[in-house]
């Protein structure tokens, strides 16, 4: 069965890469006329060429040889950036949520600090009868 596809597929990839086919011969140590043959389709090289020559050009067998490229290079840098690019629902969540920023805003006094950390004084009172009842409750 004839592959269509590789010689095509060579010659762009040789192209984008800015070889010569002299420069990849000298590479693969072949002729230049064999890399002549297999972007003409003449003939197609043995399976060590193949692998030489997808490692010389930076590219897998598949684009190579069937043309398929691979949709993303990156999947995880493309992943974070996903995540880490603010869209309209950030945007509008900041907007919706601006009352909070006093959360973060220095406290002057400690009526703003009780306002801000009352669940402290749950903890805090929990934590004092507890004490008092373990230690002095049990002689009372």
């Amino acid at each position: 069965m004839k592959n269509n596809l590789f010689p095509a597929n060579l010659s762009r990839i040789r192209k984008e890469r800015n070889l010569s086919q002299e420069a990849l011969a000298q590479q693969l140590s072949i002729s230049r006329q064999s890399i002549s043959k297999w972007e003409t389709g003449d003939s197609e090289p043995d399976m060590s060429n193949l692998q030489q020559l997808a490692k010389i050009l930076d590219v897998g067998l598949d684009e190579l040889v069937l043309g398929i490229v691979p949709k993303t290079t990156h999947p995880f840098s493309d992943t974070i950036a996903k995540f880490t690019t603010p869209d309209e629902s950030d945007k509008d969540w900041h907007e919706n949520h601006r009352w909070r920023q006093w959360q973060y805003s220095q406290v002057n006094n400690g009526w703003e600090w009780l306002a801000r950390y009352y669940w402290v004084l749950f903890g805090l009172v929990g934590m004092v009868a507890w004490f008092l009842f373990r230690f002095f409750g049990k002689t009372m």
